[in-house]
């Protein structure tokens, strides 16, 4: 079964003929807004009008280890834009796939949120594995692999502050990209 619906190709195009559109020149610019709520001693909330986001703690921080901590979320949000982005990329360019699943892996010195030894907090290096099944091509499916990088923010953002890795399975054979 395809991920790439008519109803994604349709959408997509709209979408992509819209922000190409020279009528509305500022139609693509606008803010993502969240506002995180402290809820406890390690534990904070984030709402919009439909949804919740939690975030805490392990209990070896003095957490209450009921939701990720915030720094899960963040490379979650990395994996979450990689496949938004990707399939929209896909679905531009004709290509079907059944699955899609990325993992992402950051480094950072936890020393750094305490200033011990002056060590930086940021994250340093970052690894994206891309696991897809596909009848396309594998070479094309690279390139769209190589696309989604440039043009998912989340990426673009996190790699101007650090070094991003990329690894890409398709049908669970490693593939260049």
């Amino acid at each position: 079964m395809t991920l790439v619906t008519a109803e994604l190709k349709e959408g997509i195009q709209q979408l992509f003929e819209k922000l190409s559109s020279p009528e509305d020149p500022t139609a693509s610019m606008g803010p993502t807004v969240a506002n995180a709520k402290m809820t406890g001693p390690q534990s904070s909330e984030a709402r919009w009008p439909n949804f919740t986001v939690i975030s805490d703690e392990p209990k070896s921080v003095a957490g209450g280890d009921t939701a990720p901590p915030p720094s899960s979320i963040f490379v979650a949000s990395i994996g979450f834009a990689e496949n938004v982005i990707f399939a929209r990329q896909a679905a531009l360019h004709g290509i079907d796939f059944d699955s899609l699943e990325t993992k992402v892996e950051a480094q950072w010195d936890r020393k750094g949120m305490f200033g011990i030894r002056d060590a930086d907090p940021a994250i340093t290096d970052v690894l994206i594995e891309t696991r897809i099944e596909t009848e396309a091509e594998a070479k094309r499916v690279a390139e769209l692999v190589q696309l989604t990088g440039r043009r998912s923010p989340m990426t673009a953002t996190v790699a101007k502050a650090a070094k991003v890795r990329r690894k890409l399975f398709v049908n669970g054979v490693e593939t260049l990209v």
